[in-house]
């Protein structure tokens, strides 16, 4: 007789479609219910939005969603506009839109609306499961979500890193490598962590080399010949042959640090590297072909260096296939007490312990300055009057508190009044913004106050009192869409 122990316990999901046509939520049903894993799913079809609202406040968590863009004119709405509350009540949701139209401005609004996938109905797709379970694997990477049910693609831990946002990164990288993605831009302020997504990338070849260059460190006139390499007699001093590191990096990646500071020269050879894959040694004049995908990192947006005609918009457009964008630590506070107990794990002499006092005041220091890599030295400081291991809040430096006073400082005309936003004057150079850049300030702090997880473009457009398409276009200039 066979144990009831035996038999493997199936995956359960929740699947909730909203569509206005009872024989197409009927025949989905029907494909979803037919798969032969050993997957099961609880399917609530409704055939309005009143019903719908009702039902997806009744479950603790639904896996899935599949929307119908277009309702019945009755409901005076389509499925988009019940995205935004769809997943606020359940975070890890994935939202399928659907339609008859395969045209580009359904996909454009499944897209703003914040949709994972966009389903037609002309499709005649059996392995239905197969696909919604792929989407949802591809949408967890993307938004830096580990599950249980998600096999994992990393191959190495060797690693040391902690913060939310690097969490993200990291998830996202095997999905990057194989990817037809040839080039990555990543910006971030100084001390934000870009050297370890480097770090990172680089633990995930494995069948190719992963060659790093600072291009800040190199003088202009040496930078060409130690990307393109040259030959015997090029030069004074080019006294054999020599590849360059483009060569070096052949079936893998280059990760070019400080990319901002390469001159218009390096800029036009690089150009032609990436739109050619062929390089071209100093002193010779036939190109060699490579096979090299890069990595590309900024401390300065590179979007407002092509704004000043600093750097070339067409290399501007071939490094930046998909960006990796770090805010700054003032930005993400909440990772500091993580940072902080990762640092007291990792330093040399610890693993050390931090009093509670200790940790309250640095998570209310502004790190306004040198980020991730500023709190790390603080707390190294913070090592040479511990006691017993213990980091205690005297051990803080005086130039770091310093920092909050002058901060309080500055913002004390509006301590007092919630409602208000702080805007900049300066940029971190101390050089005064113009009045359209302190405009995208004030609309970038206003976006982030009160649309903190996801921007509603139609509610914010009408109480700003502009046009959407207006709103959406600040929006993506400022990287919040």
């Amino acid at each position: 007789m066979k144990s009831v122990f035996s038999r493997e316990i199936k995956e359960e999901y929740i699947l909730i479609h909203l569509d206005d046509d009872p024989l197409e939520l009927k025949n989905f049903a029907r494909k979803i219910q037919a798969n032969k894993k050993n997957i099961s799913f609880k399917i609530i079809s409704v055939v309005n939005l009143f019903d719908f609202k009702r039902i997806i406040r009744s479950f603790k968590k639904i896996d899935f969603a599949v929307l119908d863009i277009f309702l019945s004119e009755k409901d005076h709405k389509n499925g988009i506009s019940i995205v935004s509350e769809l997943r606020d009540l359940h975070p890890e949701i994935i939202v399928l839109m659907s339609s008859n139209l395969d045209d580009p401005d359904s996909i454009l609004q499944s897209l703003n609306a914040g949709a994972d996938e966009f389903l037609s109905k002309k499709l005649k797709t059996e392995n239905i499961v197969d696909k919604i379970l792929t989407i949802r694997k591809s949408a967890y990477l993307k938004r830096g979500i580990e599950h249980k049910n998600i096999p994992s693609d990393r191959k190495y831990d060797t690693i040391d890193f902690a913060g939310e946002s690097l969490k993200k990164v990291y998830l996202r990288i095997p999905q990057i490598i194989n990817s037809a993605i040839t080039a990555v831009y990543v910006e971030g302020e100084s001390g934000t962590g870009k050297e370890i997504i480097a770090d990172l990338f680089s633990s995930f070849i494995l069948n190719g080399p992963f060659i790093k260059i600072n291009c800040g460190s190199i003088a202009p006139s040496l930078l060409e010949s130690v990307l393109f390499g040259y030959v015997k007699g090029a030069f004074t001093g080019a006294i054999s042959h020599k590849s360059g590191l483009l060569e070096d990096a052949n079936g893998g990646w280059l990760f070019l640090d400080e990319v901002s500071s390469l001159s218009a020269n390096a800029q036009v050879a690089l150009l032609r590297v990436l739109e050619n894959q062929e390089v071209t040694r100093i002193g010779e004049s036939t190109p060699r072909k490579i096979n090299v995908r890069f990595l590309a990192a900024s401390n300065i947006p590179l979007s407002s260096q092509v704004e000043k005609g600093e750097f070339r918009n067409d290399l501007w457009q071939r490094l930046c296939e998909t960006e990796i964008l770090l805010k700054p630590l003032r930005e993400r506070k909440k990772e500091i007490p993580d940072l902080i107990l990762f640092f007291c794990q990792t330093m040399q002499g610890g693993p050390y312990r931090i009093e509670k006092t200790a940790m309250n005041v640095l998570c209310q220091l502004p790190w306004d300055e040198g980020n991730v890599r500023e709190l790390r030295n603080c707390l190294r400081a913070m090592t040479e009057h511990q006691s017993d291991k213990v980091l205690s809040p005297m051990g803080i430096p005086e130039r770091i508190l310093a920092k909050s006073k002058k901060h309080d400082e500055q913002n004390e005309i509006i301590s007092d009044c919630k409602n208000n936003i702080l805007i900049r004057t300066t940029d971190e150079n101390g050089k005064a913004l113009t009045f359209k850049q302190m405009c995208d300030e004030l609309l970038d702090k206003y976006l982030q106050k009160f649309y903190p997880s996801k921007i509603n473009l139609s509610d914010a457009a009408k109480k700003l009192k502009i046009a959407r398409s207006t709103l959406q276009i600040k929006c993506k200039k400022l990287k919040k869409y």
